[in-house]
């Protein structure tokens, strides 16, 4: 199988989109599928190769880069809009059997697409965008249009009840990378190995350091907690949440850490937290089962997080995690408090998340995906 794979941007970068592709088509290339990611280079822009991204991302899977010259890059609708038609117009689109797009705007794609496609998104846009609607079910129903790979069953609920008809509707969650979370370290390992004192409580939270994150609840945690050790890993600079944690002479700020770096912190943890608020898919809507939550159950250390619809396809109370309900710092506090005195629970739940982790690996992933765009195909005649 032959995928044309275009991005919106032109050089690696720590936002998770860009992890989230380049583990995807290492993962597809090492299936046995043919994928070529296409690249805007536009003035100023670097060139880029596989090699370069591999190595970024700590990715294997033979992969092939292209990029094209064009004025448009970025992911404002208009400019990708036309990077899109770019792209349908280029006779090299042609070679490839399938057209498969993160793009947005991939989604108006049914009348133009020069072959099979298909679009992968994760967020549940016919609900919070209901005049998407219409564009949605038109797309869904084009000739050319395989369906549409989701990252969650919270999204693709959204695109059923919006009328996509469920065979052309693929639920693919993330994954982590077994061979990342090696070696495994005992918490008292990792901690020599970090500098972090032997026996001090320590919870931790891995991804993005920003105010839509809803990190204030944590910082919340910490000023009730002064006992523990709060761990903010993946800072990018300075910013108003580095400085609010400032304050607080129990949270540190680490820098961000490269995909291999990241799992002796999650190992250093009493506890993995996903910060208890309904902020990141309510009212900001872009953390929709957010991609730090398949890296902390591949740790296999108890995990913290708030009650909610996405998550909860994962993450089951009293199983493989310890829920609360969202903006309530007096059941979160408690619930970190329970975690710590019963040695006994935090090793169920770590264990649990391990054993779920296992089937939600990037591999097993993309085996499911080029299943279902196979399928598809087939279905065509």
């Amino acid at each position: 199988m032959r995928l044309i794979y275009p991005l919106l941007w032109s050089r690696p970068g720590r936002q998770a989109d860009r992890e989230q592709v380049v583990n995807t088509a290492g993962a597809m290339a090492r299936a046995g599928a043919e994928v070529t990611l296409v690249l805007p280079r536009g003035a100023g822009d670097p060139v880029v190769s596989a090699d370069e991204l591999r190595a970024f991302f700590s990715v294997t899977g033979d992969f092939q880069v292209e990029q094209r010259r064009t004025r448009w890059g970025g992911e404002q609708a208009l400019p990708s809009t036309l990077w899109l038609r770019q792209l349908a117009r280029d006779p090299a689109t042609r070679r490839h059997e399938i057209f498969y797009s993160r793009m947005p705007v991939a989604f108006a794609f049914g009348g133009v697409a020069p072959i099979p496609f298909a679009v992968e998104h994760y967020r549940p846009w016919p609900d919070s965008i209901p005049p998407l609607r219409p564009l949605i079910r038109g797309t869904a129903r084009a000739p050319h249009c395989l369906g549409f790979i989701l990252h969650s069953r919270y999204a693709a609920d959204s695109f059923a009840r919006a009328g996509v008809a469920e065979d052309k509707l693929l639920v693919a969650h993330n994954g982590a990378e077994p061979s990342r979370m090696l070696p495994r370290l005992a918490k008292h390992e990792a901690r020599e190995r970090l500098g972090l004192p032997p026996d001090r409580p320590v919870a931790l939270y891995a991804g993005r350091i920003n105010a839509r994150k809803g990190l204030d609840r944590i910082l919340l945690l910490a000023g009730s907690r002064p006992d523990f050790l709060f761990l903010l890993v993946g800072s990018e600079g300075e910013g108003p949440v580095e400085r609010a944690a400032a304050r607080f002479p129990n949270v540190r700020t680490i820098p961000w850490q490269d995909p291999a770096g990241l799992a002796p912190w999650l190992y250093a943890a009493d506890i993995l937290l996903i910060p208890p608020s309904r902020a990141p898919l309510e009212r900001f809507g872009q953390t929709v089962l957010p991609m730090k939550t398949f890296a902390y159950l591949a740790a296999g250390r108890p995990i913290l997080a708030p009650v909610a619809p996405d998550t909860a396809e994962l993450l089951r109370d009293e199983d493989n995690a310890l829920l609360v309900p969202p903006e309530d710092e007096a059941a979160a506090a408690a619930a970190l408090d329970r975690l710590l005195a019963d040695s006994a629970l935090a090793a169920r739940l770590g264990a649990n998340a391990a054993a779920l982790a296992e089937s939600l690996s990037w591999d097993a992933r993309a085996r499911r995906i080029l299943g279902f765009l196979e399928a598809r195909l087939s279905c065509r005649g």
